[in-house]
C-alpha cells in the first residue's frame, strides 16, 4: 500500500473516532496520535541455512486514541515485512477507578506480559514459549479487568483470531474460547515486590469450509497449529511446529511468579497445554518455561510495580538494565506422533531507557533446537540491536 493510501486511511480513522464520540463533548474530548518504530540489526553465527546478517524495521505502527469521560477508543495500524494489518482496535469503558470493560480486537490477558505491548518485553524479543503457545494472539472479544493494591483479575471471552480476516462462512465453523488471569501481589511497594498468579484459557478447534461429495458446504475436521521461529526479527527461520489434526480444542495453564528486591528482580512462568482429539487419537501435550533475572546497573535503584498491568513497570529514563534469561520449550509428543521440536535459549539483554519515549537494546542469545520436523538439529548465536521510539 502506498504512503498516500496509508495517510488517507489514518485520516479516515481519525475522523471515525471523532465521530463515534458525541459532538457535544467539545473540549472534553481528547484525541491523541499514537505510534511506534522499531529499527533492528542482527548478526548470526554461523551465517547460513536461512540466516543472513542485516537490518529491518519489524514494527511500524500509527493510530489514534480518543478519550471522553469514562470512554476510550483505540485504533492502530501496523506495517511489518511488507504487510499492513490491524493491531489494537477496541472501545473501553471505565466502570470505576480500577476496573473496566473492553470490546474489540485486542490481546487477552494471559501471563506476566501476555496482554501488553511487544515494545516493552524486557528481553527485547518475545519468549519462544510465549510465541509457540500463542498466548499473545489478538482476538475479537470482550474483556473485564479489575485491579487493586492486593490483586489483579482479568477475564476475556472471544472468537478465533481468524475472524478478523475470514468470514464465518469461510471458516466453516468459528472457534470460540475464553481466558482468565488472576494475580495476588501482597507486597508491591518500590524495591519490595512479591507477585504470584496463574492464567488459564480454552479455545475450540479451527476449521475451514469444505464442499462435500453431495455439493453441500460443511466444516472441515478441527485442527490447531502451533509454531515458533528463532528469536530474531531480521531473519525468519522456522524452529518449532506442531500441526494437530482432529482437534477438539486446546487447554492452556500457566502459573507465574515475580519477585523484586531493590535493584534485583526475577520473573518466571510455566506453560502446559493439552489438545484433546477426536476418534480416540491420543491428545497432544506440550510444556514450556522461561525465567529472567533482572538488575538495574545504574539510574533507578529500585524496581516498581504497576497494579494496572499486574507486572513490573519500566525503569525511569537514564536507567541501564541487564537481563539474563533462559527459555525451554518442548513441543514433542511421541504418543501423538508429532515431532514439534525441543528448544533451549540462553540470552543476555542490555536495555538503556533513553527517555520516556525511546529505548536502546542490545541482546545476545544462543538457541539450540532438536527433534523438529521443520528444522535440522542446530545451535545458532544471535547478536541483535534495537532502537525503538514509542509514543
Amino acid at each position: 500500500m502506498r504512503t498516500k493510501h496509508i495517510l488517507s486511511l489514518l485520516l479516515f480513522l481519525f475522523s471515525f473516532i471523532s465521530f463515534i464520540f458525541p459532538a457535544f463533548a467539545q473540549d472534553k474530548l481528547t484525541v491523541t496520535p499514537i505510534g511506534r518504530v522499531h529499527v533492528d540489526g542482527a548478526l548470526y553465527f554461523p551465517e547460513k541455512n536461512g540466516f543472513s546478517d542485516g537490518a529491518s524495521l519489524p514494527e511500524i505502527r500509527a493510530g489514534v486514541r480518543a478519550i471522553y469521560a469514562q470512554w476510550m477508543a483505540r485504533v492502530e495500524i501496523g506495517y511489518s515485512y511488507g504487510k499492513i494489518g490491524m493491531k489494537d482496535v477496541y472501545i473501553q469503558r471505565w466502570l470505576g477507578e480500577k476496573d473496566f470493560l473492553r470490546l474489540g480486537y485486542f490481546i487477552p490477558q494471559f501471563g506476566i506480559r501476555g496482554g501488553g505491548s511487544a515494545s516493552y518485553k524486557p528481553g527485547m524479543i518475545s519468549q519462544i514459549s510465549e510465541t509457540f503457545f500463542r498466548t499473545t494472539s489478538r482476538k475479537i472479544g470482550i474483556g473485564y479487568t479489575r485491579y487493586n493494591p492486593s490483586y489483579f483479575l482479568s477475564a476475556t471471552a472471544f472468537v478465533g483470531g481468524r475472524s478478523l480476516t475470514l468470514t464465518s462462512s469461510e471458516q466453516g465453523k468459528v472457534s470460540v474460547g475464553g481466558a482468565l488471569r488472576g494475580v495476588w501481589h501482597p507486597v508491591a511497594r518500590p524495591g519490595a515486590i512479591v507477585h504470584v498468579g496463574a492464567s488459564v484459557s480454552y479455545e475450540t478447534a479451527s476449521h475451514t469450509s469444505l464442499v462435500n461429495d453431495m455439493g453441500d458446504e460443511e466444516a472441515s475436521a478441527g485442527f490447531r497449529t502451533f509454531s515458533a521461529s528463532f528469536p530474531t526479527t531480521v531473519s525468519k527461520v522456522p524452529m518449532l511446529k506442531a500441526e494437530v489434526t482432529n482437534a477438539v480444542g486446546d487447554w492452556k495453564l500457566s502459573p507465574e511468579i515475580t519477585l523484586a528486591k531493590d535493584r534485583f528482580a526475577l520473573e518466571s512462568q510455566f506453560y502446559y497445554m493439552k489438545v484433546p482429539r477426536h476418534n480416540g487419537i491420543p491428545s497432544y501435550h506440550a510444556v514450556g518455561t522461561y525465567g529472567m533475572a533482572r538488575c538495574l546497573l545504574f539510574g533507578d535503584k529500585q524496581y516498581r510495580y504497576s497494579e494496572a498491568e499486574g507486572a513490573l513497570t519500566l525503569p525511569s529514563p537514564k536507567s541501564l538494565e541487564l537481563i539474563a534469561g533462559y527459555d525451554y520449550t518442548n513441543a514433542d509428543a511421541n504418543a501423538a506422533a508429532i515431532d514439534g521440536g525441543i528448544s533451549c535459549d540462553w540470552n543476555l539483554t542490555l536495555n538503556y531507557y533513553i527517555n520516556k519515549y525511546m529505548i536502546a537494546r542490545l541482546r545476545y542469545s544462543y538457541t539450540d533446537v532438536r527433534n523438529s520436523s521443520v528444522c535440522d538439529r542446530r545451535g545458532v548465536n544471535i547478536i541483535q540491536a534495537r532502537l525503538q521510539f514509542v509514543f
